[in-house]
């Protein structure tokens, strides 16, 4: 591994194997935001929500609007309807995590040559935003032959919560216990952090083993059992099981709370009967939830939970130690401060600069592709997206307000004037700006330019959003989008919010 000799330094000890497996998602660029983190924190959030949790946000009267970006690049180059549907089920979970209902989609979408990448990933966006009933409403689609091999699909979800009643991962006691509730884990989605932290391979069938399988049934399910159990004030914390599974969402959980957790992976529910132990803990099985609960919450949990027929599972407790320990049974598997199994080491960082010359990008925002999606389910829609896929607007009639929403992207070099034309757009509408949040597409961040352009791209994004008093919100970085043979442009994609 990679950074054996550091974990060994660090540990006093030579690392387990089922350690190393653990460290090795850790401490990928996904999970761990080696070549990003320190360029993030100029980012201006005075005036933002939550933002240090799951999905960041804006607070409207007694309500709190919850909104977050993510990708799901590498997959759809791999299997464009999976890869496509689980970002839109991966991204609705991190609102939900929040105890947000989820009440919009959005997506910005870059392709090249390639229609069944095209006609795959808008099939994987409608199929799941469909079932669980919550509206696409804001789409941006764009064009460049470099983006054939590396589709890019950013999709946003937006959630409405009351602020008093937000759940965050960070609130974990010890002596709470962990309950698992949804999926059963499988090997689906092996490995996927660390396959969205390097290039794509040529190998197709190695790659689709880090694809996870879609379940939007089973995640509608979910997400009203979880707003039932939330409603009645049974969970202390939550997180979703996103990257990494079951590893990450127990160590955020630790690392956010000072705690230490013991997790008895026997106890995970499966539905494979061969699933290994390292892959228990790394699965990216979608439709699953960590709630952090009190022993006495446990059974009303679970009465909840069977009434929608969900399975669930106590997997461990909340400890005092400031230790993540894995065992199987009474055989301890891993025993690792949190705070080293959560912190990836510093990396050298190349910012060489070469002249930016991107090709221009075509609008390909056709009908074909926004009518596939149920823009008006959930009944707050307040427009149609003939005239301006990229734009609608949301009836928020717990605040008798309206929610303005504006999807669109940039090259690096137009950055600045891109979020400033966002503003004024929404603006021409009738809507106050009140923040943003992005997907920083980028190829690899070992090799220059792409550390320069990113590390420009974040300073236009600070000084632009400071001039217009919004917050950046919240946020997510996708690196290594590039193939033996293509790299795409590095775009930074948004979606802005604004209130009349």
């Amino acid at each position: 591994m990679k950074y054996y000799n550091y974990i060994k330094e660090k540990l006093n000890r030579e690392p387990e194997e089922f350690e190393l497996h653990l460290f090795s998602a850790t401490y990928s660029e996904h999970c761990g935001y080696l070549h990003s983190r320190d360029l993030l924190k100029l980012l201006p959030r005075n005036g933002a929500v939550f933002y240090n949790e799951n999905a960041g946000g804006i607070k409207v009267g007694h309500h709190a609007i919850l909104f977050k970006m993510e990708s799901h690049n590498h997959p759809c180059a791999v299997e464009p309807f999976n890869g496509a549907a689980t970002g839109i089920g991966g991204i609705v979970r991190d609102v939900l995590a929040m105890n947000a209902r989820p009440i919009a989609l959005c997506n910005s979408l870059k392709f090249g040559d390639d229609k069944r990448i095209v006609e795959g990933v808008v099939d994987g966006i409608s199929n799941y935003g469909n079932c669980i009933g919550v509206p696409t409403v804001s789409t941006e689609v764009l064009y460049n032959k470099r983006f054939t091999e590396n589709p890019l699909v950013n999709v946003t979800a937006i959630g409405i919560a009351k602020f008093d009643e937000i759940l965050t991962s960070s609130n974990a006691k010890n002596g709470q216990y962990l309950l698992l509730a949804g999926s059963a884990t499988m090997k689906d989605g092996m490995g996927g952090a660390s396959f969205a932290s390097k290039k794509l391979s040529d190998e197709k069938k190695e790659n689709k083993l880090s694809i996870q399988i879609a379940n939007p049934f089973m995640k509608k399910k979910l997400i009203e059992a979880c707003l039932e159990v939330f409603s009645r004030k049974l969970v202390a914390a939550c997180q979703d099981c996103g990257a990494a599974g079951i590893l990450s969402s127990t160590s955020e959980v630790a690392f956010k709370s000072g705690t230490g957790v013991d997790i008895d992976i026997s106890k995970v529910h499966t539905g494979d009967s061969t699933i290994k132990d390292f892959e228990i803990m790394l699965s990216e099985t979608q439709e699953r939830m960590l709630f952090v609960v009190e022993e006495h919450s446990i059974k009303e949990i679970e009465k909840i939970l069977d009434s929608y027929e969900l399975e669930y599972s106590v997997i461990g407790k909340v400890t005092d130690s400031g230790h993540y320990l894995v065992r199987n049974g009474k055989k301890i598997l891993a025993d690792i401060p949190v705070s080293i199994l959560v912190t990836p080491p510093a990396v050298n960082i190349d910012f060489t600069e070469f002249p930016i010359n991107d090709p221009p990008l075509k609008d390909i925002n056709s009908p074909y592709i926004y009518n596939q999606y149920d823009h008006t389910v959930g009944t707050r829609t307040q427009y149609q997206p003939d005239d301006c896929p990229q734009f609608n607007s949301l009836y928020l009639w717990e605040e008798r307000c309206s929610l303005g929403i504006y999807t669109f992207s940039s090259n690096v070099k137009d950055c600045r004037t891109s979020i400033l034309n966002a503003g004024e757009f929404l603006k021409q509408k009738g809507f106050t700006p009140k923040g943003i949040t992005n997907c920083l597409n980028f190829t690899n961040p070992e090799i220059p330019p792409t550390m320069s352009e990113f590390k420009k791209t974040i300073l236009a994004i600070k000084d632009t959003c400071e001039e217009l008093h919004i917050p950046v919100c919240s946020g997510n970085v996708s690196f290594y989008n590039e193939s033996s043979s293509s790299k795409i442009i590095n775009i930074p994609a948004f979606t802005m919010l604004g209130i009349k």
